[in-house]
């Protein structure tokens, strides 16, 4: 019993080579048991020196345009299209419109209220991100806004197609964040004293 033992014990410390004789094994090797070091101390409170800069808010009150826009779109483009369904019939061919709006001169303005509600919901949209640079923003001011809105407007008119006709919406959008930015920096002002 001895010798199976000792003939077991031998296989765990000893490898066989080529040749078929027992060669001893390097010692095992273990890792070392690291010690739990104590917690850290609870951080302390953000001073504006660890804040981001003014201008970080720049971007994120255009990504909050564009949200918004992405949300109000939808509905903007269904009223368009009921405006318009109350003047024009489904599926009118180009010589019906055209007969249509010989004689009834109210085709023009309704035409142009449903091309205004996309960009009243685009302005909208503006004011909703420059409000928010203007109220969540530490440091923030109207410039801040208003670039804001530059950026998003600049976005917009990158991105359709009616290129001349977005260009004018550049500076109604760089106003309408300049105003809504003034709007939230005033909320914050008189919240914070």
């Amino acid at each position: 019993m001895k010798r199976r033992f000792a003939a077991a014990e031998l296989t765990y410390s000893a490898r066989r080579d080529h040749n078929g004789t027992h060669t001893p094994m390097a010692a095992r090797r273990h890792l070392p048991v690291l010690q739990n070091a104590p917690s850290p101390a609870p951080a302390t409170p953000a001073s504006e020196a660890d804040e981001a800069p003014p201008w970080h808010w720049i971007p994120l009150g255009s990504v909050v345009s564009v949200l918004a826009y992405a949300l109000l779109a939808q509905g903007a483009v269904a009223l368009s299209v009921k405006l318009l369904a109350t003047v024009y019939p489904p599926h009118a061919t180009a010589a019906q419109i055209a007969s249509i709006r010989a004689s009834n001169r109210g085709a023009a303005l309704t035409e142009l209220a449903a091309g205004m509600v996309p960009v009243a919901a685009l302005l909208a949209s503006v004011g909703l991100g420059g409000y928010f640079i203007g109220r969540y923003g530490a440091r923030t001011n109207a410039r801040h806004g208003t670039l804001s809105g530059l950026v998003t407007a600049a976005l917009f008119w990158l991105v359709t197609g009616r290129l001349t006709a977005m260009l004018l919406m550049v500076p109604l959008a760089m106003a309408t964040g300049w105003g809504a930015a003034r709007a939230g920096t005033w909320v914050r002002d008189r919240d914070a004293g």
